[in-house]
């Protein structure tokens, strides 16, 4: 049976280091890349749509899913 929300993670080099976050924690980490957001709240901070399409569109980050997980990132293959 398939998650009716999937999660969703960003795979990264982090100096050296494979890590995973949320696309969320990931762009509060990244935050002069989203002009026009202060991430004060959920209003302020972008949709974790908009910063996959970044990530995707901007860095080439490649994104894989099924039906209970998406995740990016910025290799050729995992």
């Amino acid at each position: 049976m398939a998650r009716i929300n999937k999660k969703h993670f960003v795979i990264f080099n982090n100096a050296g280091v494979i890590s995973a976050t949320t696309p969320k924690n990931w762009a509060r980490a990244n935050q002069t890349l989203f002009d026009g957001y202060n991430f004060s709240n959920s209003e302020n901070t972008p949709t974790v749509i908009e910063i996959e399409n970044y990530l995707t569109n901007n860095l080439q980050f490649t994104k894989i899913e099924n039906d209970e997980v998406i995740i990016l990132y910025p290799y050729h293959s995992i």
